[in-house]
């Protein structure tokens, strides 16, 4: 009973059904500036792209965390300059609300820690402080949900995941332009690593000369003492 009721909340809140591909669609857009038919400068919305550098599976944890995150704080109107979610409303409730609220907000950090390679440590006690943070003060009547609403939670975890994957996308770029880097200055071919010295020592196509050949020693002696009885 209470996995249907998950689900349902899940399926109204968060908008995950197989119409979006299961929350894969990402509601957030930047806008820029454009030009329209008759020369007039105007703002366009346009879908905010992926940090580069980063796989496709992170793109995709990347966009889930940040529509459920629209979903919670963002998605329902705006109120004398704040943006209210599901969230907010879901805060509402006495008491259930919040642990209702609470448990969506975790879904979120548990969704940012499905990258590659996990999240850091340090990274993962900031998410969770800034859920509980907020929980503790949904707590508070009313104060607590306009506060709620204010602090904005999952939208946080959401810049902290963004902030971490285009960091870890540039560190990528990074070490592929180096490796590309020592293959060019290498001719092509790679350096090998001796075992008591750092340094790369670099194989050679040339043939070695062939060192001159050299008679036995018997053959040798018979040759001296042929030469002293002439």
């Amino acid at each position: 009973m209470a996995s249907y009721i998950i689900g349902a909340l899940s399926k109204k809140v968060l908008k995950e059904s197989a119409e979006n591909h299961f929350g894969k669609e990402d509601p957030y857009f930047e806008s820029v500036p454009a030009t329209n038919m008759f020369g007039q400068q105007k703002m366009k919305k346009r879908r905010r792209a992926a940090p580069e550098g980063i796989s496709a599976h992170d793109a995709k944890i990347l966009t889930k965390v940040k529509r459920r995150a629209y979903r919670l704080d963002l998605s329902l109107c705006n109120f004398c300059g704040i943006r209210f979610g599901w969230g907010s409303v879901i805060g509402l409730v006495p008491a259930f609300g919040d642990v209702v609220d609470a448990l969506f907000a975790l879904m979120v950090v548990m969704t940012c820690r499905q990258v590659e390679g996990g999240l850091p440590t340090n990274l993962q006690l900031q998410m969770v402080f800034n859920v509980f943070f907020d929980f503790v003060v949904g707590l508070i009547p009313f104060l607590g949900d306009l506060l709620d609403a204010l602090y904005k939670c999952n939208t946080r975890n959401a810049v902290l995941l963004e902030s971490y994957l285009k960091e870890k996308g540039q560190n990528n770029l990074a070490r592929l332009e180096e490796g590309n880097r020592t293959v060019v200055t290498s001719g092509g071919r790679r350096p090998s690593m001796r075992r008591n010295n750092t340094e790369p020592t670099m194989h050679h196509d040339e043939p070695q000369r062939p060192s001159p050949a050299r008679l036995p020693k018997e053959n040798r002696r018979s040759n001296t003492s042929r030469s002293h009885r002439r």
